[in-house]
């Protein structure tokens, strides 16, 4: 501290000081003046060192502790507060939520409406904080099944690529993966479903199924069933070609299938197989349909097929 008290004087003499060092020096020698004390004698003066370092200390380090000391406080004032009000205000702000199942995993999800949507593999949703408004809108990417709570004063709607979704409360699959059939079945109640266009396509029941076959919609009656137990652990392939199986497969155990062969799209495939493992499901392949499959040391899976 002597130290940097003589620098202190060294710069008031030299003329060097800046404005606050200067008003600090000068007020302690207003005080001192009638003793006759030249800030040469004290840069001297032990005492006068003493003396001008508590002054410097109550001046500056003092004034400083007291103010960091009073914005503390008041830092701490505002957090009590701030902890208070932001929940508040988070409770009625609206953000949106997008929640996303990773190829291998199925996720459930609970709506603020308490409505809840079971997201296959490879597949996303984002939705409303808050659901506010005259609508309840999910848009949706892949596939996902909905058990969608009953409110006729609010339209629950499903917006996914190729088609829109419009229900007030009932049980349905929606299933509009890139690249991929899009399609519409109903567990139960009625589902109104139209076009991106907002073009109608068709109001469906239960145990009904809207999809495009070659961009034109189709309605037929289904199995239900068929179309959400994915959900509970398994796969049900319903006539279809093996380009669709591997899609599947590829996406539901998170894998890479390669197909090493051509293929007859009428040879078509229909049957349930639970998703424990994808060796499981390869063999009811090769059993039922003459498929063979190699595991290779590059990851790959290749698939052969044999004329049906």
């Amino acid at each position: 501290m002597e130290e940097k008290i003589r620098d202190l004087f060294n710069k008031y003499v030299e003329g060097t000081a800046s404005a606050k060092e200067r008003q600090v020096v000068e007020d302690f020698f207003e005080k001192m003046q009638e003793g006759g004390v030249t800030p040469e004698r004290a840069a001297h003066d032990r005492l006068l060192l003493n003396r001008l370092d508590e002054k410097v200390f109550k001046r500056t380090i003092y004034r400083r502790r007291f103010q960091r000391r009073a914005m503390l406080v008041a830092a701490a004032s505002l957090l009590v507060l701030l902890s208070a009000v932001i929940p508040l205000i988070l409770r009625f702000q609206e953000t949106t939520i997008t929640v996303l199942a990773q190829q291998g995993e199925r996720t459930r999800v609970v709506l603020p409406d308490s409505s809840v949507a079971y997201l296959n593999s490879g597949s996303a949703i984002s939705y409303s904080s808050r659901m506010r408004g005259s609508e309840r809108t999910i848009t949706l990417s892949g596939e996902a099944y909905f058990e969608v709570k009953h409110d006729p004063s609010k339209p629950f709607i499903v917006e996914s690529s190729t088609l829109k979704t419009h229900v007030l409360g009932t049980r349905f699959v929606v299933s509009d993966y890139p690249g991929e059939e899009a399609s519409v079945v109903v567990r139960s109640g009625k589902v109104g479903v139209a076009g991106a266009d907002n073009r109608p396509l068709a109001i469906l029941e239960t145990d009904q199924r809207v999809y495009y076959k070659n961009g034109i919609p189709l309605v037929e009656p289904v199995e239900a069933k068929d179309y959400y137990s994915w959900k509970d652990g398994n796969i049900v392939f319903e006539a279809a070609n093996l380009k669709q199986v591997i899609h599947t497969l590829n996406r539901r155990f998170n894998v890479n299938i390669v197909l090493t062969s051509s293929f007859d799209e009428k040879c078509t495939i229909t049957g349930s197989y639970p998703d424990r493992h994808i060796e499981d499901v390869l063999k009811s392949l090769q059993f039922l349909y003459g498929i063979e499959y190699s595991f290779e040391g590059t990851g790959e899976i290749c698939l052969k097929a044999n004329p049906c």
